[in-house]
């Protein structure tokens, strides 16, 4: 029994021993990581060092970031602005042309017709000459065998001053149809 008790022992001790062995080995690789974490890799800087660094970094990129969004905001309201002053100007600019192009003698009809028996070829004609409200003026030729004669009538609204003839009516409803 003393002979299985010293085998026992003697088992325990170098289980003991290589526990001991690989406690020594992973302290040792422990040692190795803190002496890398302290110092760093190249001995120069820590690694908590380089960390400190690197969000010193980013916290000045993110104040970069930030002043560069308060820029772009101040240069969108510029914008904004500008371009409602713009829209407006174009806005009174189309408003002004609109008036104008109402006041342009655009619409336009010609009647030709025989005035009188004697001449055919349809050689007199009324010509209403309108803006878009109705306002402007009738050209009326009449063509005889002896002379020809010119009558121009103003119009407003489309009424004209003097009693227009029925060839004038008809130019003047064919111009504002157009």
């Amino acid at each position: 029994m003393t002979i299985a008790l010293v085998t026992v022992a003697v088992l325990f001790g170098l289980v003991g021993m290589v526990a001991g062995v690989l406690a020594l080995r992973t302290l040792s690789r422990l040692r190795r990581s803190v002496a890398l974490l302290s110092r760093g890799s190249s001995g120069r800087e820590t690694i908590l060092e380089v960390a400190e660094k690197h969000m010193a970094a980013s916290e000045a990129v993110r104040r970069d970031i930030l002043e560069l969004q308060r820029d772009l905001a101040q240069a969108q309201q510029k914008a904004a602005g500008e371009i409602a002053t713009e829209r407006g100007e174009i806005a009174a600019t189309v408003q002004n042309m609109r008036r104008s192009v109402d006041t342009v003698l655009r619409r336009v009809a010609l009647v030709r017709y025989d005035a009188f028996d004697d001449l055919s070829g349809r050689l007199s004609f009324s010509l209403a000459l309108l803006d878009d409200n109705g306002n402007g003026v009738t050209l009326t030729s009449i063509a005889s065998a002896s002379d020809t004669r010119l009558y121009a009538k103003s119009l407003a609204q489309g009424v004209g001053e003097h009693p227009l003839s029925p060839e004038e009516e008809q130019a003047v409803k064919a111009a504002l149809s157009r």
